[in-house]
């Protein structure tokens, strides 16, 4: 991996050239994204689609758990495997939404933010389905706390996949809101300027990481979560979409307003692997930021590791358990005999360790 010195006057170009290719997004979007790692795309798609997601998962969670949607004693409860009160999934049924046609302002905002149709594995067919994410809420829920480093859940998101600089199986973190939410009201908490951490510890590793050890309770969370001081909640109207960088550190929180949330938090993939040392075409505003959180115009990035599939948590057999605590285990220790060791705080808020390990 090749490092070149940061010059300010070939980044103003490139991001200039990155602009001349968007058709929706604005220089105020793509600086605020770059700045901040996510940016909020206004009335992206019909609220009427939105009414239609909420209904259905209502229905859905009628006809599962029995809720009521006028009798929120029926959904203060904790549901199995959720760190949260009154917080569940809906995986959708059979809806269908084509971006393109369906809710063009999503379709072209993603769009700018990779860099071109082209850039996604469904280009033109990009669609999302029906599923959403419920925080029903809890009146005046006392675990309610703003946004901080010593908090539960943060997390990465990608737990199928070996984590590299340039992994394509996530190419945004792309969260369409549902209903409207307020303040303190279970938006989503984000650690803004979580980008640059993310990105220099994944430079630092081209053999990748596993997808254990950035997830809810993963040993590397607390370690990034130490070199963030900037963190925000997301909140908006039924219709507008959030387009958040990949690499961004997030954690949902509970929802003290008790006014029903639904989201969803989806994943397009891209074609091909990021490119860091692009030619003859232009940066994605991902790639952009992520070259500035490393102080870098150009950056010849390359495995030294096979990108392959890794089985999810909820979905791994017996051999798969062991297999994944294996390979946690074996990285925990090298990253431990590098002097990377999870802080001693972490254990309290649920997070796994590697502090125990020495060289």
């Amino acid at each position: 991996m090749q490092l070149e010195e940061f010059n300010e006057n070939q980044f103003a170009a490139d991001l200039e050239a990155t602009l001349s290719n968007m058709e929706l997004l604005s220089r105020e979007n793509a600086l605020h994204f770059i700045e901040k790692g996510y940016v909020v795309v206004r009335q992206a798609f019909p609220r009427a689609m939105a009414e239609e997601i909420c209904e259905s998962t209502w229905r859905w969670f009628k006809d599962e758990y029995d809720i009521d949607r006028n009798d929120p004693s029926t959904w203060n409860k904790r549901f199995p495997g959720k760190r949260i009160d009154a917080y569940l999934t809906y995986s959708g049924g059979d809806e269908v939404y084509h971006l393109s046609t369906q809710a063009p302002r999503a379709f072209q905002a993603q769009v700018d933010a990779v860099g071109g149709t082209h850039r996604f594995l469904e280009g033109e067919a990009l669609a999302w389905n029906g599923a959403s994410i419920a925080n029903l809420g809890v009146r005046d829920d006392p675990d309610w706390k703003p946004a901080g480093i010593k908090r539960s859940g943060w997390h990465k998101d990608g737990w199928h996949f070996r984590h590299f600089l340039d992994s394509p199986e996530q190419g945004l973190l792309t969260v369409p809101i549902f209903s409207d939410i307020a303040p303190k009201a279970g938006g989503m908490h984000v650690a803004v300027d979580s980008v640059g951490p993310v990105a220099r510890l994944m430079a630092a590793h081209p053999e990748g990481l596993h997808p254990d050890s950035i997830q809810g309770s993963g040993y590397l969370v607390p370690v990034l979560l130490e070199q963030c001081s900037k963190f925000e909640e997301l909140t908006g109207e039924a219709g507008d979409m959030v387009i958040v960088h990949p690499y961004m550190l997030h954690r949902a929180c509970s929802n003290p307003a008790a006014v029903p949330r639904f989201v969803s938090n989806k994943s397009p993939i891209l074609r091909e692997p990021m490119c860091f040392n692009r030619k003859h075409d232009h940066y994605s505003m991902v790639e952009l930021s992520i070259l500035k959180a490393l102080g870098v115009n150009r950056l010849d990035f390359q495995h030294t590791r096979e990108a392959t599939p890794i089985v999810p948590p909820p979905h791994r057999d017996k051999s798969e358990v062991t297999e994944a605590l294996k390979a946690l285990d074996g990285e925990m220790q090298v990253l431990a005999d590098t002097g990377v060791k999870t802080p001693s705080w972490a254990e309290e808020f649920n997070y796994s360790s590697n502090a125990h390990l020495g060289s």
